[in-house]
């Protein structure tokens, strides 16, 4: 029997879906591409936006009319929300949602027994025990250490799908680390809906299973997740700094640097505040790399207050920025919201950051021109070269070789791209 899988969405939703296909090969399935002739397709849906949903539909429906005899079980944040629906979809066998995946064996060993299954159940209070025991990629591994969210942001949708915060035990979470390593992960990101409420439901403690994580030989790298700016004392990161595998490397969640929108939005900080959390990064990390999310055209958004944001923005100094024209997502209370603003305007705001942000990015690259650098090379990039990042997550291409770190002198910044010469004669330590 064979098996594919296809992802839509975000990182969480990728790492379920390799804990499901590992759970369908220890039971004797072979995975197989999701372009290849399979027995079971899983789809790993994403509900995040309307477009999202679209989407997620389209793929069904198209994987129904050119496998019309294979077994079709549809995951995720989609399904969890719209069960029903989807079940009505002609091709599909199985509906799953955000719970019960670690069943999915059963679930398609029914499917191929002739049964439609409706998994989509009420979501727990526990953290699901799902583990990925194989990286996904030649030098990094991601370990989702939470599921869930209590914040209710007003424009999202995701605590109705995934629940309320569950953690992950601490001893779970060292065991697959340690795992990983073993097989030659050198780097692991740890990721989540919500990571930074880490422990709020269970009493884990996010700093005592980080030192846990610094100490596992062979790991190199602990890069965090995206992180809710409160998390950000100068208490968490006087203890974080101690631990030496920590990136450097902060995505902090900024959403619009005017507080109006942000009470709009259902945020829990000022624009102040945030720029405290901020200027806590950078006392304690030496020109640390901040990237962020912004949402522009939130109904309401006057221009004063996109021009807030724009001038937020430029003053803190992120190394990247990622910009999301505004979209509606039915059963948030922002769908509800008076002040729509016409979809036009939303995605002119937001080209505007995103050739902004261009330019930030460009000048915090380039201020390593000259330095010398420890690159993880994941992949060859041709002509000779391959591909790396540092612990900033700047992006370099030198001589090196796929699966080793190295310490590289960065010649040239040029679209994107760092470029440099490997100065030392051995890998790094």
């Amino acid at each position: 029997m064979k098996a594919a899988a296809y992802t839509l969405g975000c990182k969480v939703n990728q790492y379920d879906t390799n804990a499901m296909m590992e759970l369908l090969e220890a039971d004797g399935f072979e995975r197989v591409e999701f372009h290849e002739e399979a027995d079971v397709y899983l789809i790993n849906t994403c509900t995040v936006t309307n477009t999202a949903d679209k989407k997620s539909r389209n793929m069904i429906r198209r994987l129904h009319k050119n496998h019309p005899e294979s077994v079709i079980c549809v995951c995720g944040c989609l399904a969890q929300r719209d069960g029903k629906g989807i079940l009505e979809i002609e091709g599909v066998s199985a509906v799953v949602g955000t719970e019960e995946r670690n069943k999915i064996v059963h679930i398609v060993r029914e499917c191929l027994a002739g049964e439609k299954i409706d998994g989509v159940c009420k979501i727990g209070s526990g953290f699901e025990a799902l583990s990925v025991s194989s990286p996904g990629e030649l030098t990094r591994g991601y370990i989702k250490i939470q599921e869930g969210c209590n914040n209710f942001c007003s424009y999202c949708i995701i605590p109705y799908v995934r629940g309320r915060v569950r953690s992950r035990g601490a001893d779970s979470i060292l065991s697959e680390a340690e795992a990983l390593a073993v097989r030659g992960v050198q780097e692991i990101v740890l990721t989540g809906i919500h990571i930074s409420s880490y422990g709020q439901d269970s009493g884990e403690n996010l700093l005592c299973m980080l030192r846990g994580l610094d100490g596992i030989e062979g790991l190199r790298r602990i890069r965090l997740g995206s992180l809710e700016p409160h998390i950000l004392t100068k208490d968490f990161l006087r203890e974080l700094r101690l631990l030496r595998k920590i990136c450097p490397h902060f995505h902090v969640s900024l959403q619009s640097g005017s507080d109006t929108v942000l009470r709009r939005m259902n945020r829990k900080y000022t624009s102040a505040q945030f720029a405290e959390y901020i200027a806590n990064i950078r006392e304690f990390y030496e020109e640390p790399a901040v990237t962020t999310d912004i949402i522009t055209g939130f109904p309401g958004e006057t221009e004063s207050e996109f021009a807030e944001t724009s001038a937020f923005v430029k003053a803190q100094g992120f190394s990247r920025i990622h910009v999301f024209p505004y979209s509606e997502r039915e059963g948030t209370p922002a769908a509800k919201m008076d002040g729509s603003i016409p979809v036009a305007v939303r995605r002119e705001r937001a080209n505007r950051l995103i050739g902004a942000g261009k330019g930030f990015e460009r000048d915090y690259a380039a201020q390593f021109v000259k330095t010398e650098q420890a690159v993880l090379f994941e992949q060859e990039a041709g002509d000779g070269l391959a591909e790396g990042y540092t612990d900033r997550y700047l992006r370099v291409h030198a001589r090196g070789v796929p699966g080793r770190m190295e310490n590289v002198l960065l010649r040239e910044y040029k679209d994107g791209i760092l470029y440099g010469e490997i100065i030392s004669k051995g890998e790094c330590e």
